[in-house]
Protein backbone atom coordinates (compact mmCIF):
# COMPACT_ATOMS: atom_id res chain seq x y z
CA UNK A 1 0.00 0.00 0.00
CA UNK A 2 2.75 2.65 0.97
CA UNK A 3 4.38 1.81 -2.65
CA UNK A 4 1.65 2.27 -3.88
CA UNK A 5 0.46 5.88 -2.28
CA UNK A 6 4.04 7.04 -3.14
CA UNK A 7 3.03 6.38 -6.61
CA UNK A 8 0.32 7.91 -6.92
CA UNK A 9 1.69 11.01 -4.93
CA UNK A 10 4.48 11.11 -7.60
CA UNK A 11 1.60 11.30 -10.47
CA UNK A 12 -0.52 13.69 -8.83
CA UNK A 13 2.65 15.94 -8.74
CA UNK A 14 3.55 15.74 -12.19
CA UNK A 15 -0.15 16.91 -13.24
CA UNK A 16 0.34 19.51 -11.31
CA UNK A 17 3.69 20.45 -12.81
CA UNK A 18 2.24 19.56 -16.25
CA UNK A 19 0.37 23.92 -16.60
CA UNK A 20 3.86 24.67 -16.59
CA UNK A 21 4.81 22.75 -19.76
CA UNK A 22 3.91 24.49 -22.33
CA UNK A 23 4.10 28.19 -23.66
CA UNK A 24 2.21 29.24 -26.75
CA UNK A 25 2.39 32.01 -29.27
CA UNK A 26 0.93 32.43 -33.01
CA UNK A 27 3.42 32.01 -35.77
CA UNK A 28 3.64 34.43 -37.73
CA UNK A 29 2.64 37.11 -35.10
CA UNK A 30 0.56 39.14 -36.95
CA UNK A 31 -0.94 36.78 -40.26
CA UNK A 32 -2.11 38.45 -43.22
CA UNK A 33 -5.73 37.09 -44.96
CA UNK A 34 -5.29 33.38 -45.88
CA UNK A 35 -1.74 33.34 -44.92
CA UNK A 36 -1.17 30.22 -43.02
CA UNK A 37 -1.37 29.99 -39.03
CA UNK A 38 0.44 28.26 -36.61
CA UNK A 39 -0.13 27.42 -33.45
CA UNK A 40 3.75 27.90 -31.72
CA UNK A 41 4.36 25.99 -28.33
CA UNK A 42 7.29 25.38 -26.27
CA UNK A 43 7.11 22.30 -24.88
CA UNK A 44 8.27 19.78 -22.66
CA UNK A 45 9.40 16.82 -24.43
CA UNK A 46 8.22 14.24 -22.23
CA UNK A 47 5.08 15.73 -21.75
CA UNK A 48 3.76 16.69 -25.20
CA UNK A 49 3.08 13.82 -27.65
CA UNK A 50 2.86 14.61 -31.09
CA UNK A 51 1.18 11.68 -32.04
CA UNK A 52 -2.30 12.59 -30.49
CA UNK A 53 -3.01 16.25 -31.61
CA UNK A 54 -5.48 17.21 -33.70
CA UNK A 55 -7.44 20.60 -34.17
CA UNK A 56 -10.80 21.37 -34.47
CA UNK A 57 -13.85 24.34 -34.86
CA UNK A 58 -15.05 25.36 -31.51
CA UNK A 59 -18.08 26.67 -30.60
CA UNK A 60 -18.04 29.56 -33.44
CA UNK A 61 -16.61 29.99 -36.60
CA UNK A 62 -13.28 31.74 -35.17
CA UNK A 63 -12.76 29.56 -31.97
CA UNK A 64 -10.47 26.96 -32.73
CA UNK A 65 -9.84 24.27 -30.42
CA UNK A 66 -6.55 21.58 -30.11
CA UNK A 67 -6.35 18.44 -28.54
CA UNK A 68 -3.13 17.66 -27.19
CA UNK A 69 -3.02 15.54 -24.26
CA UNK A 70 -0.14 15.62 -21.63
CA UNK A 71 1.82 12.57 -21.05
CA UNK A 72 2.65 11.73 -17.28
CA UNK A 73 6.20 12.19 -16.76
CA UNK A 74 8.46 11.70 -13.03
CA UNK A 75 10.97 13.70 -14.86
CA UNK A 76 11.46 16.71 -16.75
CA UNK A 77 12.21 16.11 -20.75
CA UNK A 78 13.86 18.29 -23.17
CA UNK A 79 12.40 21.76 -24.23
CA UNK A 80 11.11 21.62 -28.04
CA UNK A 81 9.42 24.09 -30.20
CA UNK A 82 6.62 22.79 -32.45
CA UNK A 83 4.73 24.10 -34.94
CA UNK A 84 0.81 23.19 -35.13
CA UNK A 85 -1.33 24.06 -37.94
CA UNK A 86 -4.19 25.92 -37.46
CA UNK A 87 -5.21 27.05 -41.08
CA UNK A 88 -5.60 29.53 -43.21
CA UNK A 89 -8.28 32.15 -42.58
CA UNK A 90 -10.25 35.46 -43.82
CA UNK A 91 -9.70 38.78 -41.91
CA UNK A 92 -10.85 38.34 -38.50
CA UNK A 93 -10.34 38.06 -34.97
CA UNK A 94 -9.91 34.26 -33.71
CA UNK A 95 -9.19 32.63 -30.78
CA UNK A 96 -7.31 29.33 -29.67
CA UNK A 97 -7.99 26.73 -26.56
CA UNK A 98 -5.59 23.87 -26.13
CA UNK A 99 -7.53 20.89 -23.95
CA UNK A 100 -6.06 17.57 -22.78
CA UNK A 101 -9.66 16.56 -24.09
CA UNK A 102 -12.13 18.84 -24.55
CA UNK A 103 -15.27 16.93 -23.97
CA UNK A 104 -14.51 16.45 -20.12
CA UNK A 105 -15.58 20.13 -19.56
CA UNK A 106 -12.18 21.13 -17.82
CA UNK A 107 -10.88 24.86 -18.95
CA UNK A 108 -7.92 24.55 -21.67
CA UNK A 109 -4.70 24.33 -20.56
CA UNK A 110 -3.51 27.26 -22.51
CA UNK A 111 -5.18 30.05 -24.36
CA UNK A 112 -3.94 32.58 -27.69
CA UNK A 113 -5.64 34.48 -29.45
CA UNK A 114 -4.86 36.58 -32.91
CA UNK A 115 -6.06 38.73 -35.57
CA UNK A 116 -5.89 38.80 -39.14
CA UNK A 117 -5.80 41.38 -41.33
CA UNK A 118 -6.20 42.24 -44.66
CA UNK A 119 -3.06 42.00 -46.70
CA UNK A 120 -2.72 46.33 -47.74
CA UNK A 121 -3.75 47.30 -51.89
CA UNK A 122 -2.30 49.63 -53.78
CA UNK A 123 -4.45 52.56 -53.77
CA UNK A 124 -4.66 52.76 -57.45
CA UNK A 125 -8.04 52.82 -59.81
CA UNK A 126 -8.47 50.42 -61.88
CA UNK A 127 -6.22 48.23 -58.70
CA UNK A 128 -4.18 45.54 -60.23
CA UNK A 129 -4.68 42.21 -60.79
CA UNK A 130 -4.55 39.88 -58.27
CA UNK A 131 -4.86 35.78 -58.05
CA UNK A 132 -8.03 34.66 -56.20
CA UNK A 133 -6.51 31.46 -54.77
CA UNK A 134 -2.71 30.03 -54.02
CA UNK A 135 -1.15 28.03 -56.97
CA UNK A 136 1.64 26.71 -55.01
CA UNK A 137 2.49 23.20 -55.45
CA UNK A 138 4.45 20.90 -57.68
CA UNK A 139 3.01 20.96 -61.52
CA UNK A 140 4.19 18.39 -63.89
CA UNK A 141 2.86 16.58 -66.73
CA UNK A 142 1.93 12.93 -66.47
CA UNK A 143 2.70 12.21 -69.72
CA UNK A 144 6.01 13.59 -69.55
CA UNK A 145 7.66 12.31 -66.12
CA UNK A 146 11.51 13.77 -65.35
CA UNK A 147 10.83 17.46 -65.32
CA UNK A 148 8.27 19.19 -63.76
CA UNK A 149 8.26 23.02 -61.94
CA UNK A 150 8.06 23.66 -57.96
CA UNK A 151 5.50 27.03 -57.45
CA UNK A 152 5.73 28.93 -54.48
CA UNK A 153 3.00 31.95 -53.78
CA UNK A 154 3.84 34.21 -50.88
CA UNK A 155 1.91 36.67 -49.31
CA UNK A 156 2.02 39.15 -51.35
CA UNK A 157 0.94 37.04 -54.25
CA UNK A 158 4.21 37.45 -55.69
CA UNK A 159 5.56 33.94 -57.70
CA UNK A 160 8.87 32.16 -57.62
CA UNK A 161 9.14 29.19 -59.68
CA UNK A 162 11.84 26.61 -59.75
CA UNK A 163 11.76 24.34 -63.14
CA UNK A 164 13.90 21.40 -63.18
CA UNK A 165 14.76 19.82 -66.51
CA UNK A 166 16.74 17.83 -68.65
CA UNK A 167 18.89 19.75 -71.20
CA UNK A 168 19.29 18.13 -75.34
CA UNK A 169 22.64 16.55 -73.44
CA UNK A 170 20.63 14.41 -71.38
CA UNK A 171 21.97 16.54 -68.01
CA UNK A 172 19.51 17.74 -65.50
CA UNK A 173 19.70 21.85 -65.73
CA UNK A 174 17.79 24.15 -63.53
CA UNK A 175 16.00 27.39 -64.30
CA UNK A 176 14.07 29.83 -62.00
CA UNK A 177 10.63 32.02 -62.97
CA UNK A 178 10.81 35.27 -60.97
CA UNK A 179 10.15 39.15 -60.93
CA UNK A 180 6.74 38.92 -63.07
CA UNK A 181 3.40 40.41 -62.63
CA UNK A 182 -0.06 38.97 -62.29
CA UNK A 183 -1.64 40.58 -65.66
CA UNK A 184 -5.05 39.09 -64.74
CA UNK A 185 -6.22 36.95 -61.77
CA UNK A 186 -5.35 33.85 -63.30
CA UNK A 187 -2.50 34.60 -65.68
CA UNK A 188 1.08 35.46 -64.68
CA UNK A 189 4.30 36.49 -66.84
CA UNK A 190 7.78 37.30 -65.86
CA UNK A 191 11.13 35.87 -66.51
CA UNK A 192 13.17 33.00 -66.49
CA UNK A 193 16.34 32.80 -65.14
CA UNK A 194 18.82 29.63 -65.56
CA UNK A 195 21.48 28.96 -62.87
CA UNK A 196 24.59 27.06 -62.60
CA UNK A 197 27.29 27.04 -59.66
CA UNK A 198 29.81 24.72 -57.96
CA UNK A 199 29.77 20.96 -57.02
CA UNK A 200 27.29 21.70 -53.70
CA UNK A 201 28.98 18.99 -51.61
CA UNK A 202 32.17 20.26 -51.99
CA UNK A 203 34.28 21.20 -48.82
CA UNK A 204 34.19 24.47 -49.44
CA UNK A 205 31.01 26.49 -51.35
CA UNK A 206 32.10 29.35 -52.88
CA UNK A 207 29.36 31.61 -54.03
CA UNK A 208 30.95 33.94 -56.30
CA UNK A 209 30.98 30.88 -58.78
CA UNK A 210 26.92 31.13 -58.59
CA UNK A 211 26.01 32.41 -62.06
CA UNK A 212 22.56 33.52 -62.65
CA UNK A 213 21.62 34.25 -66.49
CA UNK A 214 18.57 35.78 -68.15
CA UNK A 215 17.15 32.75 -70.45
CA UNK A 216 13.61 34.21 -71.38
CA UNK A 217 10.29 34.76 -70.87
CA UNK A 218 7.32 32.58 -69.16
CA UNK A 219 3.39 32.28 -68.61
CA UNK A 220 1.47 30.31 -66.61
CA UNK A 221 -2.05 30.39 -67.29
CA UNK A 222 -4.68 29.34 -64.48
CA UNK A 223 -7.53 30.00 -66.10
CA UNK A 224 -10.47 26.67 -66.19
CA UNK A 225 -13.00 25.80 -68.03
CA UNK A 226 -15.68 23.25 -67.75
CA UNK A 227 -13.72 19.95 -67.99
CA UNK A 228 -10.33 21.55 -67.76
CA UNK A 229 -10.08 22.11 -64.04
CA UNK A 230 -7.37 21.95 -61.94
CA UNK A 231 -4.76 22.11 -64.89
CA UNK A 232 -2.89 25.55 -66.15
CA UNK A 233 -0.46 26.08 -69.50
CA UNK A 234 2.30 26.95 -69.30
CA UNK A 235 4.35 28.71 -72.58
CA UNK A 236 7.79 29.81 -72.29
CA UNK A 237 10.81 30.92 -74.53
CA UNK A 238 14.11 29.91 -73.66
CA UNK A 239 17.12 29.97 -75.94
CA UNK A 240 15.45 31.09 -78.97
CA UNK A 241 12.74 28.35 -78.74
CA UNK A 242 8.91 28.68 -77.61
CA UNK A 243 6.49 25.95 -76.69
CA UNK A 244 3.40 25.92 -74.59
CA UNK A 245 3.09 22.28 -72.08
CA UNK A 246 -0.51 21.44 -70.26
CA UNK A 247 0.56 21.10 -66.20
CA UNK A 248 -1.42 20.05 -63.34
CA UNK A 249 -0.85 19.99 -59.85
CA UNK A 250 0.43 16.86 -58.19
CA UNK A 251 -1.66 15.71 -55.62
CA UNK A 252 0.58 14.15 -52.57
Amino acid sequence: MRGMKTTSLLLLAALAALPAAAQVRISPAQPSSFERVNLRMTVDSCVFDPTRVSVSQGSGASHIIVTAPRNMCLLPGELRVVDIQLGAFPAGSYTVAVHDNPSDFAPPYERASFTVTDRPQIAIFPPPPRPLTDYTGMWWNPQESGWGLALNQGVSNALFGAWFVYGQNGQPEWYTLQGGQWTSSTRWTGAVYRTTGPFFAGPDFDPRLVLVQAAGSATLDFTQTPGSEDRARFTYTVGGMTASKTISRMAF
